[in-house]
């Protein structure tokens, strides 16, 4: 994952109100469009977590932040985007369940 844009990405957002207040609401197409109008490259890969609302994925420090500036993220009846994406995937997985390079398949997980 090309985390360096997801960072600068997560910073720009923190320090601009108005692209906060645009991102308050957006879902993940919406989320990505945003970004790249304000000129974020995402690679796939980081555009899969978002259209997947981190989905599989048990540990990520930038989750939290995600949650914080993107709320509508987290799907409805989950206290946050990490206890969503916690509940998809197994404490004992090695690796990440999905490959979200390639949309949304299983990856060998064991």
């Amino acid at each position: 994952m090309s985390k360096q844009q997801l960072m600068d990405f997560i910073v720009a957002v923190k320090k601009d109100e108005s692209l906060k207040a645009q991102l308050k609401d957006a879902q993940p197409e919406e989320i990505i469009r945003i970004a790249q109008q304000a000129g974020f490259k995402f690679s796939e890969e980081v555009k899969g977590r978002f259209r997947n609302r981190w989905a599989g994925v048990y540990s990520c420090p930038q989750r939290e932040d995600i949650n914080e500036i993107c709320p509508a993220l987290c799907p409805p009846g989950f206290k946050s985007l990490a206890e969503y994406s916690q509940s998809t995937c197994s404490p004992y997985d090695k690796q990440e369940k999905y490959d979200f390079r390639s949309g949304f398949k299983y990856t060998n997980v064991r």
